[in-house]
């Protein structure tokens, strides 16, 4: 088993090449073989001395669970390395963001930080993250171990400002024993977005008969950004064009705000109130959680600790639904780390040492393990694999099945992080009655068109 589990992790790294270079006791680190060529950026950084006493912040989004993890992973580099202290500012998902906005702007943000794709070139348009190519060069960081598809998803117009924390899908969680307690179907791998309705609606009159009802079947995801980039790429476009325009249309988002409409109306969702109390919960404090939904999409290296919040439970992943005629939603997905551009020469070289220790050391990975999907590094993969638990394979076994279909996509531009608050807020007035599908999905597009064009300028 550990030898085939060895082996899908290996699929996944080398799927995961194809598939990104088509778009734009050991507590040392992995040796350097060959460096990477320079990508264009400044190859030379201040010399500072290694050695002296240095503090510096370090942030990252999630659940109490996480919060516990990386501090163990903070500790660990603590007593390799003590002369760096670790301030930690961990938050949730949505803190992170509305945070970091505040912190970019007026030159605060964390010295060590968690990106992702879909925010990373408005912060590089700002000026937040600093190029990392130096440290790269230096063998600082090393990217010896990573494919080139892998430290390419960290690069924006050729300059290297992140690093891969591992790479993943999308899933949609099913508490299968709740479905089966209530004599509802369970989903299949490959489901549709009619199954959904079709279930949904079958498990309404089951609550209604219980008298629950306060539950639903999952939550609303009408607001979520990347779960509508499935729904665009379904339909044969995508979010953005290769030049940074929208690439959707007002018919793909009228029809995609007008289904959840329809999942509201009919009970298969929650109502507009609930949604909003419920948007920023805790794990703990989520509807799945607390038994009152059996579904929720999810990275799938969230999976621990959604079956340790239900324990209880017997938790399956599936893919998000589809469409029969539609073209294939899935594309390899992946946070990263990068580094303040505003702080000073000492703590960035402590931020990129804490860089290479999270991603290419035993003493790391052996508890990061797939918590933000499999590793980029492959001599890291080789070294989890006799590791893992049945959550982890079942984690492995999701995301190879994914990326073996998954297909290309583009990197988010500019302005992307405006986009993706103007969606929300536009689907929040379609869940309140504010806006009609049709007039939500026009107002989009327009809008959205008017940041990019904005931020080309």
């Amino acid at each position: 088993m550990k030898k085939m589990i060895a082996i899908i992790l290996m699929a996944v790294m080398l799927m995961s090449v194809m598939l990104l270079s088509a778009c734009g006791g050991g507590d040392t680190a992995t040796e350097p073989e060959e460096k990477p060529e320079s990508t264009g950026a400044d190859d030379s950084k201040p010399a500072v001395d290694e050695g002296a006493p240095v503090e510096i912040r370090v942030a990252w989004w999630g659940d109490t669970k996480r919060h516990e993890l990386y501090n163990q992973i903070c500790d660990a580099f603590e007593a390799k390395n003590p002369n760096i202290k670790l301030t930690r500012e961990p938050v949730s998902w949505t803190d992170y963001w509305d945070k970091l906005t505040v912190q970019s702007a007026s030159g605060g943000a964390p010295d060590f930080m968690g990106m992702h794709p879909q925010f990373a070139s408005d912060y590089v348009r700002r000026g937040v993250l600093e190029p990392l190519d130096a440290y790269v060069k230096d063998g600082t960081i090393d990217l010896s171990n990573f494919s080139q598809a892998a430290i390419d998803s960290g690069t924006v117009n050729g300059i290297n400002y992140m690093i891969s924390m591992g790479l993943t899908t999308n899933t949609v969680l099913v508490n299968k024993s709740m479905l089966e307690d209530l004599g509802v179907q369970v989903p299949d791998f490959n489901w549709t977005w009619d199954d959904l309705k079709a279930i949904g609606s079958e498990a309404r009159a089951v609550l209604d008969a219980k008298g629950k009802k306060d539950s639903w079947l999952r939550e609303d995801a009408s607001g979520a950004y990347q779960i509508f980039r499935y729904w665009a790429r379904q339909n044969g476009r995508d979010l953005y064009t290769a030049d940074g325009s929208i690439a959707y249309t007002k018919e793909d988002a009228a029809s995609w705000f007008a289904m959840w409409k329809d999942l509201r109306d009919s009970g298969v969702v929650p109502d507009s109130a609930t949604t909003t109390e419920y948007s920023k919960a805790t794990l703990e404090d989520s509807l799945i959680a607390r038994g009152k939904t059996a579904m929720v999409s999810i990275p799938p290296n969230q999976y621990k600790l959604y079956s340790a919040a239900l324990p209880e439970a017997e938790l399956i992943m599936v893919r998000n639904p589809s469409k029969p005629d539609g073209k294939v939603g899935e594309f390899v997905e992946g946070a990263h780390f990068a580094i303040s551009s505003k702080t000073t020469p000492e703590k960035k070289l402590a931020a990129a040492k804490l860089i290479n220790f999270w991603v290419n050391t035993e003493d790391s990975i052996k508890l990061f393990r797939l918590d933000q999907g499999v590793p980029a590094n492959t001599k890291m993969v080789e070294f989890l694999t006799p590791l893992l638990d049945e959550q982890d394979k079942a984690i492995v076994d999701y995301v190879s099945k994914t990326i073996e279909i998954a297909t290309p996509t583009t990197f988010p531009p500019s302005g992307a992080s405006e986009v993706d608050s103007l969606f929300q807020q536009i689907a929040e007035k379609v869940r309140f009655d504010q806006l009609t599908p049709e007039d939500a999905g026009a107002q989009l597009v327009s809008e959205a068109q008017a940041i990019l064009d904005s931020n080309k300028k």
